[in-house]
């Protein structure tokens, strides 16, 4: 009985994980730097820049990689894409005349 009802939950994350991967959205894990109302010294203001300089560089990385998986799944698309045409286009008409 327990075995069941453990695969059985197992069954549904499994399920659930893999049908809502269409829908998931990628999101950064970058924290925004807090600006003081008033900088109290040099070394507080300096601090805030280099955390200002830490964010906006893990912005760009996460902007980067999603760039480059917009470029990897264009490229399956088009893949994707040519095999069907080429199937539609040499290999169904073919058959088609047979």
């Amino acid at each position: 009985m327990k075995l069941s009802v453990i695969l059985g939950l197992l069954f549904l994350v499994v399920s659930s994980a893999s049908f809502s991967h269409s829908s998931w959205q990628a999101s950064h894990s970058c924290f925004k730097p807090v600006k003081p109302y008033e900088f109290q010294s040099q070394w507080e203001a300096n601090m805030f820049n280099n955390e200002v300089d830490v964010y906006r560089n893990c912005i760009e990385q996460f902007v980067s990689e999603q760039e480059n998986a917009i470029q990897t799944h264009s490229g399956a698309l088009d893949e994707a894409i040519d095999e069907w045409n080429d199937f539609v286009n040499f290999e169904l008409n073919i058959s088609l005349l047979n």
